[in-house]
C-alpha cells in the first residue's frame, strides 16, 4: 500500500513515493479502486527527491533533485527507464509543475542574491540524440574529429609476450589483446555509449586472462560516476575475460587494483576495508575456472600498490603513511617501522629478499630505504641532497590515467636501483647500488624523463623524456652500467608508455598532428607494426588536420613561455588563446597521451579550420621543461603570474599580420578554465569572448566587474577536481553583477570534470563551445581552408 504522501498519476493507477530520500519507490493498480500490486524501486538518484508530479499522461514521473549547493528538475520515464533533466543550471530548481499538454514544465529556479524567477522549459525529448548540425564553411564535421578512436598505454604479461589495452571510440570502450606478431583481438567490448570507463588492467604471466576494472572511483560521498543517470546504482567492478575471445567477461565483484600472483593461480584486488582472493585454474595455457572470491586480509585505512613478491608468497602494499607485509603462508602482517616518517612505493628486489621503499620525513629531503621481511630489518641506502631535489618528484607512471600506477624504485637484475631524481634541476634517472652508495646520472641534458620501465633482463631501462626534442615525446634506452642512452625513436611525431617485451621487442603508444594514439610494436631489428585495433574510421579527416608550430615567446616580465600555434593555409583575422589544464601539464604538438587534452587538440584544430590562428600556451607552472619552470613563484591565486604568460601570447600573436587584435578569444579546462575566466576579468578589452570549462573561480570572481565579454560556462557536477561551488559562484556573480550581459551556461548532471565519459556529452560540450567562440569571432565566417 502506497503511503499517504505518494503522487498518484491521475488515472490513479500508478503510485510514486520517496524511501531513505534518494529512491523512488512505485505500485500499479489495474483500476482505480483495485488492490495494489507489490511495492518496487524504480530508481535511485543522487542527491535526494521531492515534490513529484505525474505527468498528464502518467507515463513520466518530474521531480526536485536537490543536490548539496544546487538542484535540478528531473524527469524519469517509466517505458524506457531513462532519467533526464530540464535545463539543469548553475541554480536551484523546484515546485515542478506539468503543462496541461505534457511538453513542458514549469518550475522556481533560485541563485543567491537574485529574486526568485518561475521558468517554463520544454520537457527533454526521449528520441535518439543526433549529431548537431554542420557550420557553414565546415571542412570537416568536428563530431568525426571526436570521435576518432584513441588507444591507452599497453600493459604486458610478465613474459612480455602480450600485451593488452584500452581503446575508446566515440560511443565504446573495448580491452584488446594483442600477442607479439599476431593481430589485435578485441575481448571485451562495451559498445552502448553508457559513459562507464574501464582502467587497471593487468594480464596474467603468461598472458591467458586480462583483469580490469568497470566503473569510477567513487566520490566522497561513496558515489560512482554515473553520466547516464542510469537508474540502478552503479559500482566499482573487477572483472576477468580470457584472451582466448572465445569468452564473455567475468565479474568478480566490487573492487578496484587486480593483481595476478606471479604462478597465476591466483588473482587479489581491494574491496573497501578487504583484499579479495580468488583461486584460478588453468589447463594448457587457457583459463578453465575462476573460484569464488574469499577475503585475504582486512585492513584499516587506504590501501594502495599491491605487489606481489616475485616468489608469491609475499603481498606489499602501501597502507596510509605506511608499508606493510602480508605473508600468504603464515596469514600474518609485518609493518616496515617508520616513525616520524611516512613511506610509499614499494618494490621487490628479483629475489625477493628485499623491498626498497621511499621514505620522508618532515624537514628531511627524501630517502631510499630497503627492508628485509626475514630479519624484519631495516636501512637507509640513499638520501637526496638538500636543495633542489630534495622533495620527490617522481616519474609519470599511469600517462593515460587508467593505468594502475607503475613502480618508481626499478631494480636492475645486478642490484642497482633505479629513480627519478631532480637534483640538477631537471627530472632525471640515476642509480644507486643497493649495498648503499652515491647515485649516478644516466640521462643527461636538458629537458625530462616522463616515465620508465626495466627491459625484461633487468639490464636496460626504456623511457620517455623529451630531451633534445622539448615540444615532443620520444623513447630512449639506457643501461644500468651507464653508458650514454640510445635514442629508440624521433621524428615529428611523439611515443610513450614505453613497454619493452620479450627478445628485444617494445611496445608504446604513437601519435602525430594527424594520427590519434595507436599502440605500436617495435622489434628487435627496428621494424614497427600498428596494432590493428582500433581501427581508424573512414569519416576521420586526418588529411585535413594542420602540423602545428613549436614556438616560444617571451612573457610580460621577460620569462620564456612555450607553446604549439595552429596557423590556417587562409588565416581570416581571429585568433584564440588555449591554456592547457593542471597546472603540472603540457600540451604536444599533436595528439596527446591524456585523452581529454586530445580532445582539447581536436577542438584546437577544429578553431584552426574556420580560420583562426591558435596558440596554446605552455604557461609557468607546467611540466617538462625544469624545476624552476614547473614550480615557478606567484602562480595561482590572484597573484596568477602564469597569467604573463599569457599576455605574452597575446603580444605574439597581434605582432602576426594574420591577426585581428580585435577578433581574439581564449578558452581552457580545469586550471585553464581558471585562466580563461580570469583573463575575461581582467582584459574583456582584448579577449571578446570565451568558453571555461571546469574553472576555478576565486580570482574571477574578485575581479567580476571587469568581465563584460560574453562567456559559456559548463560544468559536470560530480566534479571531483574542482568543486562545482566555484561554477555556482561564478554564475551567481555573473547573474548579480552584469545581468544584461551575454552568459550561456550548462551544468551535467552527474559528469565528471572533463564532461567526456559519454560521446553525447563530449560532442554537445566541445561544439557548442566551439560554435559559441565562432559566433562572436566575425571574421570566422569568412570562406576557409
Amino acid at each position: 500500500m502506497p503511503p499517504p504522501t505518494a503522487a498518484l498519476s491521475p488515472d490513479g493507477r500508478h503510485a510514486a513515493w520517496v524511501v531513505d530520500g534518494n529512491e523512488v519507490w512505485g505500485a500499479t493498480r489495474t483500476t482505480m479502486h483495485a488492490q495494489w500490486d507489490t511495492p518496487h524501486r524504480d530508481l535511485t538518484i543522487r542527491g535526494t527527491v521531492g515534490d513529484a508530479a505525474f505527468s498528464p499522461n502518467g507515463r513520466q514521473l518530474a521531480f526536485e533533485n536537490p543536490r548539496d549547493n544546487h538542484g535540478f528538475i528531473a524527469v524519469f520515464d517509466y517505458r524506457t527507464r531513462r532519467v533526464s533533466y530540464v535545463d539543469p543550471v548553475f541554480a536551484t530548481d523546484s515546485d515542478p509543475v506539468w503543462s496541461r499538454d505534457g511538453k513542458d514544465i514549469t518550475f522556481v529556479r533560485h541563485v543567491d542574491g537574485l529574486t526568485d524567477r518561475t521558468v517554463t522549459k520544454p520537457v527533454p525529448s526521449l528520441s535518439a540524440w543526433k549529431l548537431p548540425p554542420g557550420r557553414d564553411g565546415d571542412s570537416y564535421s568536428f563530431a568525426s574529429l571526436l570521435a576518432v578512436p584513441i588507444a591507452y598505454q599497453p600493459e604486458p604479461s610478465a613474459d612480455g609476450r602480450t600485451v593488452a589495452y584500452v581503446s575508446w571510440e566515440s560511443t565504446r570502450r573495448a580491452i584488446n589483446v594483442m600477442h607479439v606478431g599476431k593481430k589485435a583481438t578485441r575481448v571485451a567490448d562495451y559498445p552502448k555509449d553508457d559513459g562507464i570507463e574501464l582502467s587497471q588492467l593487468n594480464v596474467s604471466n603468461e598472458g591467458g586472462a586480462v583483469a580490469y576494472v568497470r566503473g569510477s572511483s567513487p566520490n566522497n560521498k561513496g558515489e560512482t560516476l554515473n553520466p547516464r543517470s542510469l537508474p540502478d546504482p552503479l559500482s566499482r567492478q573487477v572483472w576477468i575475460v580470457p584472451t582466448d575471445a572465445h569468452t564473455a567477461p567475468i565479474p568478480l565483484g566490487d573492487g578496484y587494483q587486480p593483481r595476478f600472483s606471479p604462478d597465476d593461480e591466483r588473482l587479489v584486488w581491494t574491496n573497501g576495508q578487504n583484499v579479495m582472493s580468488a583461486d584460478l585454474t588453468w589447463k594448457n595455457g587457457k583459463l578453465r575456472k575462476v573460484g569464488t572470491p574469499t577475503t585475504l586480509f582486512t585492513f584499516t585505512g587506504s590501501l594502495s600498490t599491491p605487489r606481489f613478491s616475485p616468489d608469491g608468497t609475499r603481498l606489499a602494499y602501501q597502507r596510509g603513511s605506511a608499508v606493510e607485509i602480508y605473508d600468504l603462508t603464515t596469514g600474518s602482517t609485518w609493518a616496515v617501522p617508520h616513525t616520524g616518517a611516512s613511506d610509499a612505493a614499494p618494490s621487490w628486489s628479483p629475489d625477493g629478499h628485499s623491498l626498497a621503499l621511499r621514505r620522508t620525513v618532515s624537514g628531511q629531503p627524501w630517502a631510499i630505504w630497503l627492508a628485509d621481511p626475514a630479519t624484519q630489518q631495516t636501512r637507509q641506502i640513499w638520501q637526496a641532497d638538500t636543495g633542489v631535489g630534495s622533495t620527490f618528484y617522481g616519474l609519470d607512471q599511469n600517462t593515460t590515467f587508467e593505468a594502475q600506477p607503475g613502480d618508481q624504485l626499478l631494480w636492475s637484475a645486478d642490484g642497482q636501483i633505479a629513480f627519478a631524481w631532480e637534483r640538477d634541476g631537471w627530472r632525471h634517472l640515476y642509480t644507486v647500488p643497493a649495498t648503499g652508495g652515491s647515485a649516478r646520472l644516466l640521462t643527461p641534458g636538458e629537458g625530462e624523463v616522463e616515465s620508465a620501465a626495466l627491459t625484461p633482463d633487468r639490464t636496460r631501462l626504456v623511457y620517455s623524456t623529451n630531451i633534445g626534442d622539448t615540444g615532443r615525446r620520444h623513447l630512449a634506452s639506457v643501461a644500468f652500467a651507464g653508458g650514454a642512452p640510445t635514442a629508440v625513436t624521433g621524428g615529428r611525431t611523439s611515443q610513450w608508455a614505453p613497454t619493452p617485451l620479450a627478445d628485444g621487442t617494445l611496445a608504446y603508444v604513437n601519435a602525430s598532428w594527424s594520427q590519434p594514439p595507436s599502440v605500436t610494436v617495435r622489434d628487435a631489428r627496428g621494424a614497427t607494426t600498428t596494432a590493428s585495433l582500433p581501427q581508424i574510421p573512414a569519416s576521420f579527416p586526418g588529411d585535413k588536420l594542420l602540423e602545428p608550430k613549436l614556438v616560444d615567446f617571451p612573457a610580460t616580465d621577460g620569462q620564456r613561455a612555450y607553446g604549439q600555434m595552429f596557423v590556417p593555409k587562409h588565416p581570416t583575422g581571429c585568433s584564440v588563446i588555449f591554456p592547457h589544464g593542471g597546472p603540472r601539464r603540457a600540451m604536444l604538438p599533436g595528439f596527446h597521451y591524456y585523452d581529454t587534452y586530445s580532445v582539447l587538440y581536436e577542438m584546437n584544430q577544429y578553431l584552426a579550420s574556420h580560420g583562426c590562428v591558435v596558440l596554446s600556451v605552455d604557461y609557468r607552472g607546467g611540466i617538462m621543461h625544469g624545476y624552476n619552470f614547473r614550480t615557478a613563484p606567484g602562480t595561482g591565486g590572484t597573484s596568477a603570474s602564469e597569467y604573463r604568460d599569457i599576455l605574452g601570447g597575446v603580444d605574439f600573436l597581434r605582432a602576426r599580420s594574420d591577426v585581428n587584435p580585435d577578433e581574439m578569444s581564449i578558452y581552457g579546462l580545469s586550471w585553464g578554465g581558471y585562466i580563461a575566466s580570469l583573463g575575461l576579468a581582467r582584459n574583456s578589452d582584448i579577449f571578446k569572448v570565451g568558453f571555461d570549462i571546469a574553472g576555478v573561480h576565486g580570482a574571477a570572481v574578485t575581479e567580476i566587474d571587469g568581465l563584460t565579454s560574453p562567456l559559456m560556462l559548463v560544468q559536470g557536477d560530480d566534479d571531483r577536481n574542482v568543486d562545482f561551488q566555484h561554477g555556482m559562484d561564478l554564475a551567481q556573480a555573473l547573474q548579480t553583477h552584469h545581468p544584461g550581459g551575454e552568459f550561456v551556461q550548462r551544468a551535467y548532471p552527474n559528469e565528471m570534470h572533463e564532461i567526456y565519459l559519454t560521446y553525447q556529452d563530449l560532442v554537445d560540450t566541445y561544439n557548442s563551445g566551439a560554435q559559441f567562440l565562432l559566433d562572436h569571432l566575425p571574421q570566422s565566417d569568412r570562406p576557409k581552408n
